[in-house]
């Protein structure tokens, strides 16, 4: 690969040994498919049990806090700090002393992070109000909601039971974030080595752990009278921390067999220690201003009808299936390679990267878009409509899902030139488009709430995203020569004309295969399944006959594998 790292006396992986950007993220998305897969498996058990009413939209609500959390000190924002430091040190210092740091600065993070646990936990009467205030006061103005929390929280007059059921469920799942921050720096390390496959697949058994543990507890509660909708969400939380440590015992040993360990403790005085936290710093909020939104959406979903939080909730969780099987596949897979350019200063292998992850970007996620969005009905009635969540919630549910796609290669892009920002060191950059990203998707949010709901509101983040994405290329121009503005721009052209054919595929095969009409689950999935990969083998023709060059490259990679 290009741009291999410099290179001491120190062992390491050679330039010969590091994987292909293709192959890096092939290995990523087969894992991550995989643990999609078995999200959905999750989701499908969350709907059946929860539904779509007061206890499923307090569930969702409490694991706002964790997950949000989670994407601010641990995976995109910790990683995207921390491993180009590394790489840094290791080039200048070697393999042992980068393998001391890591300790450190894992235990480091540890202990500031158990720290913010135990205050969220003290403080979650506050937060969790804050998250449903829409459903104080209904309908009154928004400074009289304001003025009914506090007298909630003053104890002046009893809490709606679903603030007090977002309480309860908010202390028990917020431990969730220190097992998953230090999931997620194990997983770092690993990716530094090119070891992708067990820290992709980490959040499988997470979710394994989550059913499993919740559907042995529910069977064991049903018999002690444990069934109302409160007990089932309080057992789904204890769930979630069960998948926490069981993905924290599977990624442990080979971190252990590469030599990282981790060192409890503050180690502020240690230099690259405060570098990694310093550039970590301002990270924080660009790197996790997709899930602020989606909090910001969470908060003024509450001003909805009961169910729009859960219904935002499974929206936002199918974007995410997209966006983490194919953009974060790619942008896991290609932080470590662009570190160790930028190290090096290989602009041409800088530029080249970039064209090949945008590209492929491209080619997977606008397909996915505009497939999801046609085919919107059927997904949602094949993977939510069950037990508690009916079709009126399965339908309302696609709708946002539809709306939702509208920023997905938004999203997707946003992510990997965030990446290449701080691959070039550049931290203060991020901060300043998130800031404006969320601006504007609190305006949209407000202005587009009540004529679209749901939909209204999975639109603004799509749109702010788009403009995000535009300030993102406007600080890359001046920091990388000769920017990829026009094949990246030329590969998403060609996609989109396939995708375009694909998807009057799709509309038609709606009303030939009755797919909006009411089926049983297994002859649903009997027509749509099939359908699917007849759209994605038409697609993927039309790639290949357009000369799409990621297309190609990922074609010839495959008939040279037959070949074998």
């Amino acid at each position: 690969m290009k741009g291999s790292e410099a290179r001491d006396s120190t062992p390491g992986p050679s330039p010969a040994a590091q994987p292909s950007l293709m192959r890096s993220a092939a290995i990523v998305s087969a894992m991550t498919l995989l643990s999609r897969i078995s999200g959905l498996a999750q989701t499908y058990f969350l709907s059946h049990f929860l539904g779509a009413g007061a206890a499923a939209d307090a569930y969702a609500v409490a694991f706002r806090l964790p997950n949000l959390l989670r994407r601010f000190a641990a995976e995109g924002t910790m990683t995207a700090a921390f491993l180009p430091t590394l790489t840094e040190q290791e080039a200048k210092e070697g393999e042992a002393a980068a393998r001391a740091t890591a300790a450190r600065f894992l235990g480091t993070l540890l202990s500031l992070v158990s720290v913010l646990v135990l205050v969220v936990m003290l403080s979650m009467g506050l937060i969790a109000g804050l998250l449903v205030i829409g459903r104080l006061a209904a309908g009154a103005p928004f400074a009289d909601k304001v003025q009914m929390l506090g007298r909630v929280l003053t104890g002046a007059v009893p809490p709606p039971p679903e603030m007090v059921l977002t309480v309860r469920l908010g202390r028990i799942m917020f431990p969730y974030l220190a097992l998953a921050s230090l999931t997620a720096g194990l997983g770092g390390l690993l990716n530094l080595r090119g070891r992708f496959a067990v820290a992709a697949a980490v959040s499988i058994f997470s979710n394994i752990g989550f059913i499993a543990f919740g559907w042995i507890a529910i069977q064991f509660g049903r018999g002690r009278g444990w069934t109302s909708p409160e007990h089932i969400a309080t057992i789904c939380a204890v769930a979630v921390l069960a998948g926490g440590i069981l993905q924290l015992a599977v990624i442990i040993p080979p971190a252990l067999r590469l030599g990282f360990t981790v060192r409890f403790g503050l180690y502020f005085r240690d230099p690259w220690v405060r570098l990694a936290l310093r550039r970590m710093g301002p990270g924080m909020v660009a790197a996790g201003v997709y899930p602020i939104n989606a909090v910001i959406s969470t908060v003024l979903a509450s001003n909805l009808k009961p169910g729009a939080q859960i219904v935002l909730y499974n929206s936002g969780m199918m974007g995410e299936m997209v966006l983490g099987l194919f953009a974060m596949s790619l942008a896991t897979a290609s932080l470590p390679a662009l570190s160790r350019q930028a190290e090096a200063q290989d602009w041409p292998g800088v530029r080249g990267h970039l064209i090949e992850a945008l590209g492929a970007t491209g080619l997977f996620v606008i397909p996915a878009s505009i497939g999801m969005a046609i085919l919107a009905h059927p997904i949602a009635a094949l993977i939510f409509r069950t037990g508690a969540y009916d079709a009126a919630a399965a339908d309302w549910t696609a709708t946002t899902m539809a709306f939702q796609c509208v920023g997905l290669l938004f999203v997707a892009a946003s992510r990997i030139g965030t990446q290449a920002l701080y691959a070039l060191k550049d931290y203060r950059g991020p901060v300043a488009i998130a800031v404006l990203s969320m601006g504007l998707n609190v305006l949209l949010s407000l202005l587009w709430l009540r004529p679209l709901g749901t939909g209204g509101l999975a639109l603004a983040n799509g749109v702010s995203s788009l403009a995000g994405l535009s300030f993102l290329a406007l600080r890359l121009r001046p920091r990388l020569p000769q920017m990829p503005t026009a094949p990246v721009l030329k590969s998403w052209f060609l996609a989109l004309s396939g995708a375009a054919v694909m998807g009057l595929l799709a509309w038609e095969g709606v009303a030939w295969l009755g797919l909006d009409q009411p089926f049983h689950r297994l002859d649903l999935a009997l027509r749509l399944l099939p359908f699917i990969a007849l759209c994605a083998a038409l697609y993927g023709g039309l790639m290949l006959l357009l000369g799409h060059p990621q297309a190609r490259s990922l074609g010839r990679s495959l008939m040279a594998r037959i070949a074998r």
